[in-house]
């Protein structure tokens, strides 16, 4: 068999990424069938299952990416900026990041597969110690309460903007500075 590089292999997964992404934002993962992640991907499932262990795999991928690229948005550029971005995304595929946190409470495999990268919360910790140190954030509550209550807040925008609701991105910014603000 011979030997292909890594640039190779990193372009064939990005490729199966994409398509997979595409079939679970329009079908769901359950109605995302290996053969509809076929048709998206342009590759025969034996290619696909190649360079993933099976269609939870694809999933759990794809939920570790989203994960990490907004917990980089929020350390890189701030809540505002995460806020703006989760509220331009495709509502089909918010469904699709909605659908891992019902997976992450019924589907023990996939919770188990989804354990969070230490760094990823050392990460998310450090930032919210940073803007609670300099001020920006209230100091009169617990650093996990005010994360819990930022990531509510995105969970509720992806809810909001699935359902088709108009929602103005920049209001829910003032009203999450305001929450997480030093109180006067």
């Amino acid at each position: 068999m011979p030997k292909v590089s890594q640039e190779h292999v990193e372009a064939r997964r990005a490729q199966i990424l994409e398509g997979a992404r595409s079939a679970f934002a329009r079908w769901g993962y359950n109605g995302a069938t290996v053969a509809r992640i076929e048709e998206e991907t342009g590759l025969s499932r034996g290619a696909i299952f190649n360079y993933f262990d099976d269609k939870l795999d694809l999933f759990v991928q794809l939920s570790k990416e989203v994960s990490r690229h907004y917990i980089e948005l929020v350390v890189e550029q701030g809540f505002d900026e995460a806020i703006r971005a989760m509220a331009g995304e495709s509502p089909e595929w918010l469904g699709v990041v909605l659908e891992t946190q019902v997976r992450l409470h019924h589907d023990p495999e996939f919770r188990r597969r989804m354990v969070p990268s230490p760094d990823d919360q050392a990460l998310l910790h450090d930032w919210f110690a940073a803007r609670q140190e300099d001020g920006t954030f209230r100091s009169d509550l617990e650093l996990p309460d005010l994360a819990r209550f930022a990531s509510m807040v995105l969970n509720g925008l992806a809810l909001r903007v699935v359902g088709g609701d108009e929602t103005d991105a920049e209001s829910v910014v003032r009203l999450l500075n305001d929450a997480l603000g030093p109180r006067k």
